[in-house]
């Protein structure tokens, strides 16, 4: 602020309040009525349902068919897992396909139901697998 009034220094104080007062005023600035709050966390656990049905491709073995309740987010290595399980841990390098077995159609186990095509319902989950060489085939 620059004093240029022609008064003796003592009006200074009356001159800074009078400058003050001569600026424009802002309006204030709205604020959001969402400002500060933070949307619900969207929940983490899929709500999509799929009922799969797992089976062994060949040779055809309804010993060897299971249900499994899963999403669409479920991982193939989530079922492949289960299939290993089911085999008390005998069976290894296999080949999972779902709803048709073809060798072109083998999916990764990184890959979701989801990505395979499956968004709900039921699917079929084919497997195939190398026997682990053991003292029953020995």
């Amino acid at each position: 602020l620059k004093h240029t009034c022609r008064l003796p220094p003592l009006c200074l104080d009356r001159c800074k309040i009078a400058m003050v007062k001569k600026q424009p005023k802002q309006e204030p600035i709205e604020k959001s009525p969402w400002e500060g709050k933070h949307p619900d966390p969207l929940p983490r656990e899929d709500e999509r349902k799929v009922r799969a049905v797992v089976k062994l491709a060949a040779p055809v073995c309804t010993l060897l068919e299971f249900p499994l309740d899963c999403t669409p987010s479920t991982k193939i290595s989530y079922v492949v897992d289960r299939i290993i399980d089911r085999h008390g841990g005998s069976i290894s390098d296999l080949s999972v396909c779902v709803n048709r077995f073809h060798p072109e159609e083998i999916v990764q186990p990184e890959s979701t139901l989801q990505q395979c095509g499956v968004f709900g319902g039921d699917c079929i989950i084919y497997y195939d697998f190398v026997p682990r060489s053991g003292a029953l085939l020995q």
